[in-house]
């Protein structure tokens, strides 16, 4: 007999190391992240949160014997240095157990440690080499080879000119001497999508933006991906979902997660729950209550903002709450008013009025106010999602009453 895991094993939306018995491959962005790597250039990495970046890059830096120490801009917004953020992850007492080595390379820098005494006099050595080239030298004496240095959460300095000016000083000593012998480069990770933008239009164009490449975006898995990780989890769980039943379950996950990876393990934890309770027995009628734990854990915000723009139970055409449930249909990211308008007579032809249905002033406000859903670009007239959240919350809590053709609001939350 199997052996059941705990769900907490199982499903791991927050767990920073990777889960292999969870993991889904993807072989198009695995084959690009390690050949950038390889190469004489620092790389770029970046999508939205919750997407497996850093799934992404542990897989395959350590299948591929790839050392590399993970320096946390967050810290460095703190510290208010990345070159400080690094010296510790790299020098400071105790930490090569933080390096992603192999534990025979890591077994080297412990030697090197203890050899070289950096605990006690060792450290005072090192002080007195500039920071970064320290850095740079244990971390390039630890094994031969390419070394890379992952900048984690990019956000948290992005708007910080300081912090990136620093960031930019360091990616061009790429091709300074002293530091690019010891084979160390720098992932950049995080989730702001105009950083090549940035660079361009720093002081340093030439020398900086031609010193990064920059990787395909990290985008939300597919159905079949998502597929997959229901398949595994609740296999591993004793719960078997096969046939007409997965495919039903798959979709629903794909469809209100967005496929957004970090989302799919959260519902599936949510559904887990309610299995169990059902002595580990699946059925359709548990996704609604998997659907109201999962909004209750993470998108009670998301859903307040929702229903502060909803119309009330009582307009006879809510066409603006015709217009929230088309929003939350779209899987792209820019959309105009024609667009929203053609799906309404899509999907509420019986409320068609003959004169102009005035879409473009339903969104220009939902893209105003204290709580604003979506974001107006007047270059282009066209809108888009402000926070993904919005999106999943809406496929949660509204519905489309095929009796009477209106939008209806499930009542969560009171």
């Amino acid at each position: 007999m199997n052996t059941r895991k705990d769900i907490t094993e199982v499903f791991t939306p927050r767990r920073g190391e990777v889960n292999p018995s969870m993991y889904v491959d993807r072989p198009s962005l695995e084959t690009e992240l390690y050949r950038s790597v390889k190469r004489y250039s620092h790389t770029l990495l970046f999508g939205e949160s919750g997407n497996g970046k850093s799934w992404l890059y542990k897989k395959v830096l350590y299948e591929n014997h790839v050392p590399y120490v993970v320096a946390n801009c967050g810290n460095s917004s703190r510290l208010k240095s990345i070159t400080t953020e690094i010296f510790n992850c790299l020098i400071e007492p105790g930490t090569a157990k933080k390096l992603g080595f192999t534990d025979e390379k890591s077994a080297e820098l412990n030697a090197y440690f203890a050899t070289g005494g950096l605990k006690h006099n060792g450290q005072y050595e090192l002080a007195q080499e500039e920071p970064l080239l320290a850095a740079f030298r244990v971390f390039g004496e630890s094994s031969n080879g390419k070394k890379i240095i992952v900048l984690d959460n990019l956000e948290f300095i992005f708007n910080s000119t300081e912090l990136m000016d620093e960031l930019a000083n360091i990616l061009v000593l790429l091709d300074d001497q002293r530091y690019s012998k010891y084979d160390v480069n720098v992932l950049i990770v995080g989730t702001p999508y105009n950083v090549m933008k940035y660079f361009r239009e720093t002081k340093n164009v030439e020398s900086v933006a031609n010193r990064i490449e920059e990787m395909q975006k990290v985008s939300g898995l597919d159905s079949g991906q998502t597929m997959e990780i229901v398949k595994k989890g609740f296999s591993q769980l004793n719960v078997p979902i096969v046939g007409e039943t997965l495919i039903h379950l798959s979709n629903h996950v794909w469809n209100v997660t967005l496929g957004i990876a970090q989302r799919i393990h959260e519902y599936c934890e949510s559904l887990a729950y309610e299995i169990q309770d059902n002595s580990w027995k699946y059925s359709k009628n548990l996704l609604d209550k998997a659907d109201l734990k999962w909004l209750l854990q993470g998108l009670r915000q998301s859903y307040q903002a929702i229903e502060t723009h909803l119309n009330s139970r009582e307009t006879t055409v809510a066409r603006k709450n015709q217009v929230i449930y088309c929003i939350g249909k779209m899987r792209v990211h820019q959309f105009d008013a024609n667009v929203i308008d053609g799906m309404i007579r899509k999907e509420f032809p019986t409320t068609i009025p003959k004169t102009n249905m005035g879409i473009f002033k339903i969104l220009s406000e939902l893209s105003q106010g204290d709580t604003p859903i979506i974001s107006l670009d007047k270059k282009t007239n066209s809108f888009s999602v402000i926070d993904p959240r919005y999106l999943m919350c809406i496929r949660v809590a509204l519905f489309k009453d095929a009796k009477q053709g209106k939008v209806q609001k499930k009542q969560f939350l009171r």
